[in-house]
């Protein structure tokens, strides 16, 4: 049983717990292979024109992230949620992740704090099967109307929440939005190398390091 003072853990999405396949094949394959198709073009060219419009919009939109604005500006005949389950084959998680989220479950609370819109979220969680380790999920864009997990993403999750920062633990793939941030809104947080690039007390490998750091601390 969890005793009164345990703490939230909150998870990153893409990079963290499911690899980036399923995204990309939607947003880099899938919806400038419907633009081709109907509109008989050729791919490359319509590969260019959709790359062109998502950086005329650009990330620092909501729009960005919202697959139905998209499909409206393209005319794409194919419903969204159809071209997301075409795909849902491409959705898999990190060997690691699903005894570590048992393990570190039987002394936290587990939460997902993820850049991505409600939709991909949506797939990912159903097709993994995850939902039972987590009480809450949130995206920063479908939720809470923000474009990054800045610090004030976090600060609001902690209001949400009815968290003091010091009763959270964030990992995550980003460095800025995973690590940086909640850090500022005063936040324990570890960084998700898995590339190997970084070094520091705070940068993990996998999940399963994650999870001995966390152990640690207890």
């Amino acid at each position: 049983m969890r005793s009164c003072g345990t703490k939230v853990i909150s998870f990153d999405m893409d990079g963290t717990l499911v690899q980036h396949d399923f995204s990309t094949a939607v947003w880099r394959e899938a919806i400038p292979a419907l633009l081709a198709l109907e509109r008989g073009m050729p791919l490359a060219e319509a590969k260019a024109w959709v790359y062109a419009e998502y950086e005329s919009v650009g990330e620092g939109a909501l729009e960005w992230y919202d697959l139905g604005y998209w499909y409206g500006r393209f005319q794409l005949k194919e419903e969204w949620k159809e071209t997301l389950r075409r795909h849902r084959h491409l959705i898999r998680t990190f060997p690691e992740v699903r005894s570590v989220l048992h393990e570190v479950s039987l002394t936290h609370r587990l939460i997902i704090l993820s850049n991505a819109s409600r939709p991909f979220i949506g797939e990912e969680i159903e097709a993994t099967g995850l939902a039972p380790f987590f009480e809450r999920v949130i995206s920063a864009t479908s939720d809470l109307g923000e474009v990054k997990k800045t610090r004030r993403f976090y600060e609001q999750v902690c209001r949400l929440l009815a968290l003091e920062p010091e009763e959270l633990i964030h990992v995550g793939d980003h460095w800025e939005f995973d690590f940086v941030a909640p850090q500022e809104a005063g936040i324990s947080a570890y960084f998700l190398d898995r590339s190997g690039g970084r070094d520091g007390g705070h940068v993990v490998r996998d999940l399963r390091e994650f999870a001995q750091r966390v152990s640690s601390k207890k």
